[in-house]
């Protein structure tokens, strides 16, 4: 505990003083040279205590072995960094395995270090180093950790002895601290945008071989090995440092591929949740930063009941003009978010599962675990994650992996559990590249366990709504083949294909449950209705069509037959914006020759009207030929008063496009298309229009209005050009995921909880409580807060009651009607 120190000075001497460690920890950082035989000293003492520990590691440690060890790295990091600080850590590496040669060790870790970059991970440790006390093994790791934050130990040399420990030593706490460790040295590694790419490379082929090194030993089933440990550890780690926007690159998401492929079940299911759920957790941990930053800066001190000074004031304007400045950012990255519509959030998100290098070769993987693994060897749950993530995979990549259809369909029974799961993971493997006979058998195996009478309506429901998702993800499903086709075909062939699915029969079929007498699958039916009456309105009768299906039913609505693919002649809408502008410049001119005819109005007498309406109209074509309309030129005409004459009829034509066929506008818009560069306010100008006419199409009342208007020359009167009814959609959307809740029947879905119903209460009543409005109480508020004695004979009331008579005394005649007599009172007898 204390030593013998001597003076400092210019050749004088005193008595020697005795010093505590603390003491001698400060000289020797004011005077590393003067005080180095005193950390000598304590340097030989370590290395004998050491030595004796090693020599019975089970006897109780000497209590002031923990406060040397925190000395000499201490003092070794500071004043002494470089060999003296390179032998401490050895030692306390030694200690930490049970070896007990120090300088040789030492040596041996910096010619391993020196030799290979990533050392291999041992899973054993001497029986010295597993009986070591818990307080000198705590005291050994707290010194290393502390040696590496002063930069006087490589990480790579830590990274080694620290997964050693947390594979093979029992201790939770010990494990937990190197974990946090090592998790904030590779963040301060990165931190403040400085990255040493050289060094994440090596520590992520680290994690990857020890990941590779669990899958080569693991077997299915069996039980979790420190290699296994070692690898959740890395997985968890990776996965942390990914959700830190620390490591979301390439090669960090192909360690958690190789985790996700791994036979053992605890390493898969970390690696497969990461997958799933992370673009969740980033969303939900932005939004918790940034409202808890908005929260620090909302909070201004303003000091109303202290006394007002200077330090005080200019307090109060930086908290204000920060305030300011955190109100500005938000406001900013709102208005972002809602004129990208999600475009840059999405980009934020660091989607892994469009990183994978092997995707198929992954999901083949997986599916044929599932396929080949009994009951006994994963866990339902871990089943689950497997088939959540290969059919996600399938619906992002759009991989085609046949056998996974006929996989689902063994799942799909009626009393299968969590089935509900199961059909929203059959919705996510379907996409527009599966062949239409992988489908036809899954909305079979759903129409025969799911949609029967026998079943009950909450199963009915979610049945016709996964019907009716897969059908929209896979819309070729519904077009059946054509006449050429059909009567180019044989008759057997035919035959068979008419057996096997008839398209028009199962969809009529499902359109017939719109009228069922439970709530949920009446909801059900009406959905699919709706979605058929959008994409294939023939199919239905012609009662079922409705306005909108009986619209594009005349206009030859289908879906693309499989392989069958639209090709762009040019960009969308292109055409309809000529028109737009077109019309919206004829209205200008129109506008300005009537305001000159208002400036130059002259009265004249009747006889001589006639003549002044020829002027008017002479010198309105002259205003006409000199203004710049916009006009299409025809090219490839030889005579120059044809080609005139024939761009003044294409120039008359695009203000009207009903007149032009189908050619005829792909290529006005191929040819707008090519000379013409649009801008972002012009693209959702398209866009609009491009809606406008799809929803015309669908409507016929919409097109006769739209008609009307155009007969008038008010075809886009109701069209601004401002952008400010574009939608403000908070919620992530993750590509290719789909939710069970999606497919659930309607009244299961309104099911809230407890803490759901309590939330909306508490909403309620901060509506009513709190002023959404400057001045008094409204009138509502006023006739709720009123005092029944004194409005309990008002007419409202009155009415209410005598409402409630008059229907009680309907239902006695009703029941009066029914029975054919009256009913007879019950004589008593005597």
């Amino acid at each position: 505990m204390s030593t013998k120190g001597e003076t400092v000075g210019t050749g004088a001497s005193r008595s020697t003083l005795p010093l505590k460690l603390s003491q001698l920890q400060n000289f020797c950082k004011r005077d590393p040279a003067g005080y180095k035989e005193d950390y000598d000293a304590q340097s030989r003492r370590l290395v004998s205590l050491v030595g004796i520990l090693l020599l019975s590691p089970n006897a109780d440690p000497s209590p002031s072995l923990v406060e040397l060890i925190q000395f000499m790295a201490a003092v070794s990091s500071s004043s002494y960094k470089g060999e003296e600080s390179d032998r401490v850590a050895a030692l306390l590496m030694d200690l930490l395995v049970g070896s007990s040669s120090s300088n040789n060790g030492a040596d041996k870790i910096t010619q391993q270090s020196s030799a290979s970059s990533v050392p291999l991970l041992q899973t054993t440790l001497p029986l010295a180093a597993l009986q070591l006390h818990r307080d000198i093994r705590k005291a050994c790791v707290s010194a290393l950790i502390l040696m590496r934050n002063k930069g006087a130990v490589p990480p790579l040399r830590l990274l080694q002895l620290f997964f050693q420990l947390m594979a093979v030593v029992p201790d939770k706490n010990l494990r937990e601290c190197l974990y946090h460790h090592i998790v904030n040295d590779i963040r301060n590694i990165n931190k403040n945008g400085k990255r040493d790419e050289k060094l994440n490379r090596t520590i992520q082929s680290f994690f990857h071989r020890i990941v590779v090194a669990s899958a080569a030993d693991a077997t299915p089933g069996g039980e979790d090995s420190p290699a296994d440990y070692a690898a959740k550890r890395a997985v968890q780690m990776t996965c942390d440092l990914y959700r830190r926007n620390v490591w979301n690159d390439e090669r960090s998401v192909h360690i958690l591929a190789s985790a996700a492929a791994s036979p053992n079940s605890s390493v898969t299911a970390r690696a497969l949740r990461f997958f799933l759920n992370i673009e969740e957790a980033m969303a939900l941990d932005q939004k918790a930063s940034e409202e808890s930053n908005w929260a620090g800066s909302e909070n201004i001190d303003l000091h109303l009941h202290s006394k007002k000074t200077k330090a005080k004031t200019r307090l109060i304007l930086k908290q204000i003009k920060n305030r300011m400045k955190k109100q500005h950012e938000r406001d900013g990255i709102l208005e972002a978010e809602r004129v990208d519509k999600g475009v840059e959030a999405s980009k934020k998100l660091f989607p892994a599962i469009e990183l994978l290098h092997d995707p198929h070769g992954l999901c083949e993987t997986l599916l044929k675990r599932i396929k080949n693994s009994g009951s006994n060897t994963y866990k339902f749950e871990v089943k689950m994650l497997m088939l959540n993530f290969v059919t996600r995979v399938v619906g992002n990549h759009e991989l085609t992996l046949l056998p996974l259809y006929a996989l689902l369909q063994r799942y799909m029974g009626g009393h299968q559990r969590d089935v509900t799961a199961i059909l929203a993971y059959a919705v996510q493997a379907c996409h527009a590249y599966v062949p239409p006979e992988e489908v036809y058998g899954i909305l079979k195996t759903i129409a025969h366990n799911f949609v029967t009478e026998r079943c009950s309506g909450e199963q009915m429901a979610v049945g016709i709504n996964a019907v009716r998702a897969i059908c929209a993800r896979v819309p070729s499903v519904l077009s059946g083949e054509d006449e050429d086709e059909t009567n180019g075909a044989d008759d057997d062939d035919v035959r068979e294909k008419s057996t096997a699915w008839d398209v028009e029969a199962f969809v009529r079929d499902m359109a017939g449950y719109a009228k069922h007498k439970d709530r949920s699958v009446s909801i059900a039916g009406r959905g699919f209705v709706n979605f058929i009456r959008e994409v294939y309105p023939s199919l239905l009768r012609g009662k079922d069509r409705g306005l909108v299906g009986a619209g594009l039913h005349r206009a030859g609505e289908r879906p693309l037959r499989y392989g069958e693919v639209r090709a762009a002649s040019g960009v969308a809408g292109a055409d309809l914006l000529v028109a737009y502008e077109a019309s919206k410049k004829a209205a200008a001119e129109k506008e300005d020759g009537d305001d000159d005819e208002n400036d130059g109005w002259v009265d004249v007498d009747s006889g001589d009207e006639e003549e002044e309406i020829a002027m008017n109209d002479v010198d309105d074509d002259d205003d006409k030929s000199d203004g710049d309309a916009p006009d299409l030129v025809l090219i490839g005409e030889d005579n120059d008063e044809d080609m005139k004459s024939k761009g003044d009829e294409a120039k008359d034509e695009q203000l009207d496009l009903s007149k032009l066929s189908k050619e005829e506008r792909a290529n006005l818009q191929q040819e707008v298309s090519s000379t013409r560069v649009f801008t972002s306010a012009e693209f959702a100008k398209m866009n609009k229009l491009v809606e406008r006419q799809q929803q015309a199409r669908r409507d016929p009342r919409l097109a006769a209005r739209l008609k009307r208007a155009k007969a008038k020359g008010e075809e886009y009167a109701d069209m601004s050009d401002s952008d400010d009814d574009m939608s403000d959609d908070e919620d992530i959307h993750i590509k290719g995921a789909v939710n069970a809740v999606d497919i659930m029947a309607e009244a299961k879905r309104k099911r809230m909880s407890k803490a759901e119903k309590l939330e909306k209460i508490i909403e309620g009543r901060e509506k009513w409580e709190s002023k959404q409005r400057a001045g008094g109480s409204t009138n509502t508020e006023k006739k709720r807060k009123k005092n029944f004695a004194m409005s309990k004979f008002a007419f409202s009331t009155r009415k209410k009651v005598g409402e409630k008579n008059t229907a009680k005394q309907g239902r006695k005649q009703q029941n009066q009607q029914k029975d054919g007599r009256a009913a007879k009172k019950r004589r008593r007898k005597f």
